[in-house]
């Protein structure tokens, strides 16, 4: 029992920041913890682990490495008071016969997060990237989920890649001719012209300015909203194929409750009232980032320590007192 309770409080400390402890990643195999410090306390630790471990990081900037085993990696969220950053471009290289799942939480990538082989069902909660894409053309890493993520730079969704997003902020769409593309109540900042094979649900097109911009005759959309733009006297809309529900409207400021005109941290994304009435999706919430099943929410889903207190001595009985605040 004692050594489990250490290992709880291990992994909760190492998932929280301290300045006085400096960078942690802590390490969990089973019931064995190990911990590592420092820039490259991330990249030790991956480079310890095996398939199905757990690494907890602090808030932080860490560097970034190449991640070859299916961990789940969590940090200390990405609106937190000090949150998780990597810095440097990630590469993650599963083995395709690795039975356990590659899952990334509460954790911003400050550059590229690339994907590299023919492994399946990485699954993506609660980050913020710059740019996500595949390590060359061939690669074709399927199944990949975004939910409650922002990713505001580019995404190149590679020729042979199937993605889906969920309660996310995508912008700069990159599209090859033979991936597939899913996305439910999600806010797509992108021209979006070159987005064939996909479905869009609940969705609220960010921008689509240009006449090209419009989606192909063979995507569906359900429930999505867009600006009309006018160009050289004349109006171009997004819908061009099948559309149910669909419709256009006219000023971005009338839309959100906080827009900025383009995208920063600190920008929501919520709906006004008068949006969220008739905006809708097709399960009568509203659309965009708040509605759906799993409305946008950056809080880790992991407790995170707020506050711990160790005594500087023991007690009569050898005891030393620790006290722990844990929130969510």
């Amino acid at each position: 029992m004692k050594k489990l309770l250490l290992s709880v409080v291990a992994v909760l400390f190492a998932a929280t920041s301290y300045a006085q402890n400096g960078l942690v990643a802590t390490l969990s195999h089973d019931t064995d913890i190990t911990m590592f410090y420092g820039v490259s306390a991330f990249k030790d630790a991956e480079a310890a682990a095996v398939s199905g471990d757990v690494i907890n990081l602090s808030g932080g900037v860490f560097d970034a490495t190449t991640i070859k085993k299916a961990i789940t990696l969590r940090g200390a969220g990405i609106d937190s008071d000090n949150p998780t950053y990597i810095s440097g471009d990630i590469t993650i290289e599963i083995s395709a016969d690795d039975d356990n799942q590659f899952t990334m939480e509460g954790i911003r990538c400050l550059n590229w997060m690339r994907m590299k082989g023919t492994f399946a069902n990485p699954y993506f909660i609660k980050c913020q990237f710059n740019a996500v894409g595949n390590a060359t053309e061939s690669d074709a890493v399927t199944n990949i989920m975004f939910t409650n993520c922002k990713i505001t730079g580019n995404i190149n969704v590679g020729a042979n890649n199937s993605f889906y997003f969920v309660n996310s902020y995508v912008a700069n769409i990159v599209h090859y001719q033979n991936a597939s593309m899913t996305a439910t109540n999600c806010i797509i900042n992108s021209n979006v012209g070159g987005l064939v094979q996909s479905e869009w649900f609940n969705c609220i097109f960010y921008y689509g300015r240009y006449s090209e911009a419009g989606l192909p005759n063979d995507v569906k959309a359900t429930n999505c909203y867009s600006s009309a733009y006018a160009i050289s006297g004349y109006a171009y809309g997004i819908f061009r194929g099948p559309c149910v529900n669909c419709k256009e409207f006219t000023t971005w400021e009338s839309l959100f409750k906080d827009f900025k005109g383009a995208y920063t941290d600190d920008q929501t994304f919520e709906l006004t009232d008068e949006a969220k009435a008739e905006y809708v999706g097709n399960d009568g919430k509203e659309a965009g980032l708040y509605g759906g099943l799993l409305p946008y929410d950056s809080t880790p889903s992991y407790p995170l320590i707020t506050t711990m207190n160790v005594d500087s001595q023991t007690d009569t009985e050898g005891k030393l007192g620790v006290t722990i605040e844990v929130s969510k």
